[in-house]
């Protein structure tokens, strides 16, 4: 599997999870969206954060 494709799958499911979770908390729809927009981007980041030190450990263990 690509890592675009993966992307492309994991972005929109991250959004709708966001609009899940944020939904609790607001009352109208634009708020909600707004939010579950921040809220995704927010997540996106520390996924990239949590991977990349995940690959840094993977380095100094395993090795290059």
């Amino acid at each position: 599997m690509s890592l675009l494709f993966r992307i492309a799958v994991y972005l929109p499911v991250l959004f709708m999870i966001a609009v899940v979770v944020v939904g609790q908390q607001h009352v109208t729809a634009q708020e909600t969206l707004r939010a579950a927009a921040q809220k995704t981007v927010r997540w996106a980041i520390w996924t990239l954060v949590l991977v990349a030190l995940m690959t840094i450990a993977d380095v100094f263990v395993i090795g290059w």
